[in-house]
């Protein structure tokens, strides 16, 4: 999975893009949890750095979409 941001953190004219994700569906064992993953990146999370903050939001998401 990859992510491109393409609108930064500053003002926009428009509506505010978050980017693109790319999955590879035969790299990929669970997509719901690589396009979730790949939207929290867009969205300026990061799971190599801080307090598991990213994951956890993570797990929470996926447990919404999954129940």
């Amino acid at each position: 999975m990859l992510s491109f941001p393409v609108d930064g953190a500053g003002f926009t004219a428009g509506p505010r893009e978050l980017g693109d994700i790319v999955i590879c569906p035969a790299h990929t064992a669970d997509l719901e949890e690589a396009v979730v993953h790949g939207v929290l990146h867009l969205c300026g999370y990061d799971h190599e750095h801080g307090d598991g903050e990213m994951l956890a939001l993570q797990a929470q998401v996926l447990g919404s979409l999954r129940a």
